[in-house]
């Protein structure tokens, strides 16, 4: 009886409903799944959360960089900044510091790295004491308008944050940007992408000028996309 009723209410709804508002309702709902089905089915989590899989993935944060599953891209964005020229980087989410020391050992200077989770700080300044590390909220720092720096790294930090598009809109305009995001979900991915297209669709609007390229991470299919690009 009530998948009659339902089936009956369906068909006198289309009766009665101009065929072209039919249209626009499919499209929105369809359209709707579309903007969603990217979702990474994770939540963003705290400086706790952080510090907490951090202790337990102490191994894996401990190891030199050239040892670590990330070491492929990070020789990527350093080969590019080294060539471009830059001069002093910003890096936001740095992390326990690999990253940073690999840019040390490629010659790099001139660089401040934060990050919320105080365990993460508390690793990257010991391991690399020539650079500058500081406890700061990407929200809350003033670091995007009081330091200098002509380029910012964002490595696998974006995807953790609902609101990555109002940090890109804290960099400085005419910064060179070099940041990756994955095509898998995670427990605190609040997002992945499937495509260098979905990337470009999702920032292109903070920059004046975007390049996303995939980089394969294993044989299942694992990807990062690298974006490298000039903030508007």
């Amino acid at each position: 009886m009530g998948i009659n009723m339902h089936e009956n209410i369906k068909r006198f709804m289309g009766e009665i409903t101009p065929p072209v508002i039919l249209r626009m309702v499919k499209i929105a709902f369809h359209s709707n799944r579309k903007a969603h089905s990217n979702s990474g089915n994770g939540r963003e989590k705290n400086s706790d959360w952080y510090d907490t899989s951090f202790e337990k993935k102490n191994d894996d944060w401990q190891m030199h960089y050239s040892e670590s599953e990330y070491y492929f891209i990070w020789t990527v964005i350093a080969d590019r900044i080294v060539t471009s020229g830059v001069k002093f980087i910003l890096e936001i989410g740095c992390g326990p510091g690999q990253l940073a020391c690999l840019l040390r050992d490629k010659g790099c200077r001139g660089y401040h790295g934060f990050d919320f989770s105080p365990k993460r700080i508390e690793r990257a300044k010991r391991i690399c004491p020539d650079f500058a590390f500081s406890l700061q909220d990407a929200f809350q720092t003033d670091l995007f308008t009081s330091l200098h720096y002509d380029a910012v790294i964002c490595t696998e930090f974006l995807e953790h944050i609902e609101q990555d598009i109002e940090v890109l809109k804290k960099i400085k305009s005419g910064t060179v940007f070099y940041g990756t995001v994955p095509n898998f979900p995670f427990v605190s991915h609040v997002r992945y992408f499937r495509s260098e297209d979905e990337v470009v669709s999702r920032y292109r609007s903070c920059f004046s000028e975007l390049r996303v390229d995939a980089f394969l991470a294993d044989g299942a299919g694992k990807t990062f996309y690298l974006l490298e690009g000039t903030i508007s």
